[in-house]
């Protein structure tokens, strides 16, 4: 890299804000590249030389002599010819206790794992750590660095080797988090993509790339002729992947987002690249597309801009929380965003790019698909850079980690900070023997009453889980600690082998407010115990969470909903809030870290323990409990102030930072029983006094049901809940049967959908979705694993099964009145109505039932 002579002799500090890091390698030696946005708004890349990797090696055996010893066998350990550049003893701190370590440097990053694979061997090694780490995340957690934040660059400029504005030598990076943000964020450039395929002369070929992003730009592109003022027509394919990359280097993007584009827009683009022997490339450094490889997924890593799959984030964080299960553009947009796709059928838009008719329909279709992509990016950006500034990872991994991998990196960097060391990933056979572990018992359910309700209050115990592990210090190294073990020896609470009798007694759980008076004896046989003397690793952390979070919504209540600041907060207390609510399936995850099944049992038993405290309090109180489960307690009372004065009292009950929250009353609810008669664990629904319905457990909100069935369930729910009339409802069933029987329905409404787990290949029971997802294949439309299938069941040929009729829903023409009456309206309807004592018969006969049944007003739960 050229000096460009611009030196500034005070070396003075130049503000940047990190969007991302990686490293190359020159003459062997590791560069690391920080490529940032300036407070001008231009670009800059700083190349940073002096920070060494290293991994740290635990002597077996802890003398002095013994320790000088190893120190210099390992000085003269070679890999591959290379030795390592720096040997010393230092402590740190294992699991809470302290441990004596020989850090370990290297002048390459890949000399890390051939030193240790040679280390391992060796008897007086007792084990190795942190040597799995990625080079520049060790330097980001190392250096205190946040993406998505600001950070002060000092050295020199140099002359730019790659598409940035500006260069710098780095001779210092410090981090500028803590101090107030220097400026304000910078404005990012964000492109949205979108691509359609079709086939030609026998394969799959990119007809159109639509682009939209946030400073104006809207384009398609494709090389059939076509008159719209946003098409621009190239000659050929070839011609089609060169224009794309041209308009990337002209609108010089930092963010390039797609939605599901590491599965297929990235791959299309470079198979195309590839056949065409186009050198595609897309980053600022001209060179090719890279795919990093991440579980089964590969993702398209761009260099000096973060290529964002928003499928990724909504898939792994944000699914769990949205109505819709069919994570599909088209959902998830008209979710989120209140606006979906324009729409046009695969097969209509094969057959008008075959005529070379209507392509501006097309370009309009592709088009729509990029505005959605760009303005779903808009929403989501601020929520995942929230993440990268609390974990201190990249745009680029924190857009694709689960729960439990956001979890992982923040307990990593707290380690770090805390002077411990971060226990190494489980081994392939360590993970196999933990997910063979029997599964534990969970959350308490306690059995609905089956019927209709009103007047139901709902309370939820806030942050459960976490406020648990804060309360009762739920960590591994406090498990079980030697300093109180005297303590609840003589409390009885520790069992002892052959001890099968002495368990905690209730009044060891009588429990007063207030972190000290906490006994931590878990209430249940196990009788494990947490220290009630030093704060956990892990309860610290969780605890700092809810407090920021805490304090944050407290600022959020003196601004004006939706300005910019409240915005900003909003997405930061949301980002606290996922990652200390997943702290207890990290600890139950196979592939922690911090594993410990015993800890997830002991919260788990403690919760249970919390709902049954609460629950037995509600009926000494002279409530009249309608539901538990795990976090949530439905009673029926008088009315608002009957509902305070029970919270109240509640938590005065609950220990440490434990609370119960009241969420609502609802005007009116029904709970439902399973085929086997047992009362349904979380299938119910609620109606509040506006008339707004909350449904949970139903086909409502399962997308293996077409909507007709969905629809109907939800007008039966609101015929029983709204208007107490069972025959209402029984005769919506009865006009949607008559419906479907006179081919009255849309084609759109019988529409099933359902994912492809695996690839097709490997499916040995042939389900509809399966046999529809080959259908589609050998039409030419790509299904993959991930895909999400939409399908329709057809007449069909006489005899054939369901799955031999279920039809692509692009493709078919009919559909079997009788599947979607018997296999999808009337089971949704049973659902409500069985409990009302209506059978299917009574549905398809069109009369009230004249069997034993309960009555509306029996129903209602009046006894």
């Amino acid at each position: 890299m050229k000096d460009s002579g611009k030196r500034n002799s005070k070396n003075s500090g130049v503000r940047a804000f990190l969007l991302d890091v990686d490293h190359l390698l020159e003459n062997g030696k590791p560069v690391l590249r920080l490529w940032c946005k300036l407070p001008s708004g231009k670009n800059l890349v700083a190349y940073y030389r002096k920070y060494e990797p290293y991994f740290y090696v635990e002597p077996r055996n802890h003398s002095k002599a013994d320790m000088e010893e190893l120190t210099d066998r390992i000085r003269s350990l070679e890999a591959e010819g290379r030795r390592p550049t720096k040997v010393e003893l230092t402590e740190k701190r294992y699991l809470g206790l302290p441990l004596k370590v020989l850090r370990i440097y290297a002048g390459n990053p890949t000399d890390i794992p051939k030193l240790r694979d040679l280390l391992k061997e060796w008897k007086d090694v007792k084990d190795e750590y942190e040597y799995g780490i990625t080079y520049y995340r060790k330097f980001l957690i190392d250096r205190r660095l946040f993406p998505m934040d600001w950070i002060e660059i000092h050295g020199n400029p140099m002359t730019p080797e790659v598409l940035a504005d500006e260069a710098m030598e780095a001779s210092d990076i410090k981090p500028l988090s803590g101090n107030g943000a220097p400026h304000p964020v910078p404005s990012l450039r964000v492109l949205a993509f979108d691509l359609e395929m079709a086939e030609e002369k026998g394969e799959e070929r990119i007809i159109m790339a639509s682009f939209r992003d946030n400073s104006g730009l809207s384009r398609a592109l494709t090389y059939k002729k076509v008159s719209h003022p946003h098409v621009e027509v190239v000659p050929d394919e070839k011609a089609l992947l060169e224009r794309f990359m041209e308009i990337v280097r002209e609108r010089n993007p930092d963010i390039i987002a797609g939605y599901n584009s590491d599965r297929y827009d990235f791959l299309r683009l470079a198979e195309r690249a590839e056949s065409h022997k186009v050198h595609f490339h897309l980053g600022r450094d001209r060179k090719h597309l890279v795919f990093k490889k991440r579980m089964r997924v590969s993702s398209a890593q761009l260099t000096g801009r973060v290529h964002v799959d928003l499928y990724d984030f909504v898939d792994n964080i944000l699914g769990s929380s949205l109505m819709t299960e069919v994570l599909s553009l088209d959902k998830v947009a008209k979710e989120i965003l209140g606006e979906g796709k324009l729409k046009m059928r695969w097969k209509d838009m094969e057959k008008a790019w075959k005529a070379g008719s209507d392509i501006g329909k097309i370009a309009e279709y592709c088009m729509r698909d990029s505005e959605l992509t760009l303005m779903l990016a808009e929403h989501l950006l601020p929520q995942i850079s929230e993440l990268c500034r609390i974990t201190g990872q990249t745009l680029f991994d924190v857009s694709r980690m689960s729960y439990s991998q956001l979890v992982e990196w923040l307990y990593m960097r707290e380690a770090s900070l805390s002077g411990e060391l971060s226990p190494n990933r489980p081994k392939y056979d360590e993970v196999r023997k933990r997910r063979l572990y029997p599964a534990y018992t969970g959350g308490y359910v306690h059995p609905p009453r089956e019927g209709i309700h009103d007047n139901i209050a709902l309370f939820d115990f806030q942050s459960l889980y976490p406020t648990i592990t804060i309360t009762h210090n739920v960590s591994p190294e406090t498990l079980d600690c030697m300093c109180c073990k005297g303590e609840h020896a003589k409390e009885g609470g520790l069992k002892t082998e052959g001890d099968k009798s002495r368990l905690p007694s209730e009044s060891t759980f009588k429990l007063r407010q207030g972190p000290e008076n906490v006994r931590n004896m878990v209430p249940d046989d196990s009788g494990h115990w947490y220290c009630s003397e030093h704060e956990g690793f892990i309860p610290r952390i969780i605890k700092d969470l809810m407090e920021r979070r805490n304090a944050i919504k407290k600022d959020m209540k003196k601004l004006r909903p939706g300005s910019p600041k409240y915005k900003a907060l909003q997405n930061r207390q949301y980002g606290l809030k996922i990652l200390a609510n997943a702290s207890y399936g990290y600890y139950a995850y196979a592939g922690s870290r911090w594993y410990s099944r015993v800890c997830a049992q002991s919260i788990t038993a403690w919760g249970r323990y919390y709902i049954k405290l609460i629950i037995d309090l509600a009926q000494k109180m002279g409530y009249d409990v309608i539901y538990g489960d795990t976090d949530s307690l439905f009673l029926k009372v008088k009315g608002v102030s009957d509902a305070e004065r029970f919270l109240d009292k509640a938590n005065e009950t609950l220990p440490g930072i434990m609370e119960l929250e009241f969420r609502d009353l609802y005007h009116s609810g029904i709970f439902v029983s399973t085929k086997t008669g047992q009362a349904a664990k979380k299938r119910y629904a609620l109606i509040d006094s506006e008339g707004k319905i909350t449904i949970r457990g139903f086909e409502k909100v399962r997308r293996d049901w077409s909507n007709i069935a969905k629809d109907t369930q939800e007008a039966v729910l609101l015929a029983v809940l709204k208007d107490h009339s069972p025959e209402k409802a029984a005769q919506i069933v009865r006009n949607t049967i008559d419906d479907l029987q006179n081919s009255r329905v849309e084609m759109d409404d019988l529409i099933i959908y359902s994912q492809i787990t695996r690839p097709l290949s490997q499916y040995h029971q042939l389900g509809p979705h399966v046999l529809a997802a080959k259908k589609a294949v050998e039409r030419g439309r790509p299904i993959g694993e991930g895909s999400t299938i939409s399908f329709i069941i057809t007449k069909g040929a006489a005899g054939s099964s369901i799955s031999e009729r279920a039809e692509p829903a692009e493709d078919a023409r009919n559909y079997d009145p009788e599947y979607y009456i018997h296999n999808q309206v009337i089971p949704a309807a049973l659902r409500v109505l069985s409990g009302l004592g209506y059978t299917e018969e009574d549905l398809l006969s069109g009369e009230k039932p004249t069997r034993e049944q309960k009555g509306l007003h029996d129903f209602l739960g009046k006894g």
